[in-house]
């Protein structure tokens, strides 16, 4: 075997690094570890690290958004512990269930890609009481010159089945029309109207997601007015027809205590609103109850 000449070994090596470096020019691109994985994004999990306020016993779904990557994501805990009652939802990526206890609650979530890259993310969520039932109306913040639809929108519904609504209007403006918002599905509406109060009873034949819009009503005004809520009230009451919430106008005042000798007067007492008990039987009338004036569509 002929021994190998060091010059000649020097100058084939030259060659080839030169020859090396020409065929990696031409393909434009280093190779380095992280081209390896490929032009996708970086993996990120919810860049905002913020959840949705969560409530004792009230349903709860909330999706974490994981992007860049290569799908499929999973997820898992790795520091801290979710609230009681809510779970981690790996492949659908997203947390679900009842709180079952109040607290601020601290955790750590991490996603993993198909690739095995994973990203880490600490979250902080508080659980709290429900705030109580609300329905309101989003009024302009103006005056208005011509007819105009205001809705009533109601948020924490709990297990809401009925409402009734009460609303004085200010002179000179009249309702034209009043309808069941995106809120009430196929639910029930009564209307009444004596002069410049409109009385309108809802029925719902399933609880209305928070932020629902259940009624439209058109106001007309013969002269620019501006509308309020201070003549708005609203009595809200569940399948059982127990009141569950209510503005503080629309309780009902206790009696006055009659002085010694006087006979007490004999009380007409307020019709309740009944909700509905079969799909497609409205509330029964109340006897005494003169029937409403105008509907809704």
């Amino acid at each position: 075997m002929t021994p190998l000449n060091p010059v000649a070994a020097r100058g084939a090596l030259a060659a080839l690094t030169v020859a090396a470096a020409l065929l990696l020019g031409g393909c434009g691109k280093e190779i380095t570890p992280a081209s390896v994985t490929g032009g996708s994004d970086a993996l990120t999990i919810q860049s905002t690290g913020s959840l949705p306020p969560m409530y004792l016993q009230e349903p709860y779904v909330a999706p974490v958004a994981v992007s860049g990557g290569a799908g499929p994501y999973s997820l898992r805990v790795t520091a801290g512990s979710l609230p009681p009652g809510i779970t981690l939802n790996s492949a659908g990526l997203q947390l679900t269930g009842k709180p079952e206890k109040a607290g601020t609650y601290t955790f750590t979530l991490e996603t993993t890609d198909s690739r095995l890259n994973s990203k880490n993310r600490e979250f902080t969520v508080t659980v709290a009481a429900l705030p109580p039932l609300t329905l309101a109306p989003t009024l302009p913040a103006g005056e208005i010159r011509g007819e105009t639809r205001v809705p009533v929108t109601i948020t924490h519904p709990r297990d809401v089945r009925a409402a009734r609504v009460v609303w004085t209007l200010p002179e000179g403006a009249r309702v034209t029309r009043v309808q069941l918002g995106d809120g009430n599905g196929s639910g029930l509406l009564f209307v009444k109207q004596t002069g410049q109060q409109l009385t309108v009873d809802l029925g719902f034949r399933a609880v209305p997601r928070s932020g629902a819009r259940v009624l439209l009503v058109s106001v007309k005004p013969a002269k620019a007015v501006k509308l309020t809520s201070t003549g708005f009230t609203y009595e809200a009451r569940d399948g059982t027809g127990k009141v569950i919430a209510g503005s503080p106008a629309a309780a009902t005042p206790a009696p006055a205590t009659p002085a010694a000798g006087t006979p007490s007067p004999t009380a007409t007492p307020t019709p309740p609103v009944t909700p509905p008990t079969e799909p497609g039987t409205p509330p029964a009338e109340t006897p005494g109850t003169p029937p409403p004036s105008g509907g809704g569509q």
